[in-house]
């Protein structure tokens, strides 16, 4: 193989493991991850941290099968449900991400992401088109798509989840055409707040594009982040007795050509030492630094910390549709069984 060919080949992978698609879907543009204009990333940014702390879990990270990127527009491919109740992750979705006025009693707390707007819902009802009117004359686009097999389209999802927020005293403001008064009131009130976000919003972005990193490449069943004011914080939680596979995550997310400008400063981990004991509630511990402070990443890995029985996790990954090959993935081949034995074994009584 020539090099030329093995670049390609090395380019289109990186491509397939961050966006969640087969590499046969082929290569959108001349990076595998492009990074965002800036008034982009302030959006993507901001629906990463309404995202990333899903209470529930879903069948992907964040609730988000794959992607697809361009300078100014991202396309989220999105699973159909979380939690073991199976409730709506698109309904989720919208509760986490349009603004509406602040419920009573919340203070000036605007659900949402304030300045966020639908353009519109394509022909086929699957595609929900989003922008933001914080940022006149650049534009800011967020595409979700519902998966295949849901029955509804945006219309009813949409519909339902306005007359919630009617019925509840709020009013909507995803479709008033500029920043409504109560959005620039919560806007003004936090200037620091603000200046901070935006200053991290590229590695925000930047990491949302990558998102299928963290289950196409690690064997994570959980994952959260989040903004906490100085960097950016990944928890990801395994069921292997050792934070085994992170070290693929590490390099393709500091990989000089694709990754993040990012490298780990700081390791606490001894997976890779055979003499440290077996130990269940095992944490390996990375901080990313780059030459930019507002850079800084901390990834934590928690080996099994819930314990040894993982007979929820198992039942609610296979309830909201996650695949056997991450379920395979994710558990080590006997909890699997274990779970299955004792699912059985209920079924007989």
């Amino acid at each position: 193989m020539s090099d030329r060919s093995s670049w390609e080949s090395r380019k289109l992978r990186y491509w397939a493991e961050c966006s969640g698609q087969s590499r046969r879907a082929g290569l959108r543009s001349s990076h595998p991850a492009p990074a965002a204009a800036p008034a982009q990333a302030r959006l993507e940014s901001r629906v990463l941290e309404q995202l990333g702390t899903s209470p529930s879990l879903c069948a992907h990270p964040f609730g988000i099968a794959s992607l697809t990127s361009a300078t100014t527009s991202l396309t989220l491919h999105l699973d159909a449900y979380m939690g073991q109740e199976r409730y709506s992750f698109p309904e989720h979705c919208l509760s986490r991400l349009l603004p509406a006025t602040p419920s009573p009693g919340s203070g000036d707390d605007v659900p949402g992401i304030p300045g966020l707007r639908v353009s519109g819902i394509d022909s086929s009802g699957r595609q929900l088109h989003l922008h933001t009117v914080r940022d006149p004359g650049h534009a800011a686009t967020i595409v979700l798509v519902l998966p295949r097999g849901l029955a509804e389209g945006w219309t009813d999802v949409e519909r339902r989840h306005r007359h919630w927020y009617e019925d509840n005293g709020l009013r909507p403001l995803w479709t008033a055409p500029q920043l409504d008064p109560v959005e620039s009131d919560f806007l003004n009130a936090y200037p620091l707040t603000e200046r901070s976000r935006a200053r991290r919003a590229a590695v925000g972005s930047a990491l949302l594009r990558r998102i299928a990193l963290f289950h196409t490449v690690t064997a994570f069943y959980r994952v959260q982040c989040w903004d906490d004011g100085d960097s950016w914080k990944i928890d990801a939680r395994t069921a292997h007795p050792r934070a085994l596979w992170h070290d693929q995550l590490l390099q393709r997310l500091c990989h000089p050509r694709w990754g993040l400008p990012v490298h780990v400063a700081h390791r606490f981990c001894h997976c890779a030492e055979p003499d440290v004991p077996y130990q269940w509630g095992h944490t390996c511990a990375f901080y990313f630094e780059s030459d930019d402070e507002d850079d800084r990443i901390y990834l934590r890995v928690h080996a099994s910390p819930e314990g040894r029985d993982y007979d929820r996790q198992i039942e609610t990954l296979r309830q909201v549709g996650a695949s056997q090959d991450c379920m395979a993935r994710a558990f080590p081949p006997r909890s699997v069984q274990h779970h299955d034995q004792h699912h059985q074994a209920e079924q007989v009584r």
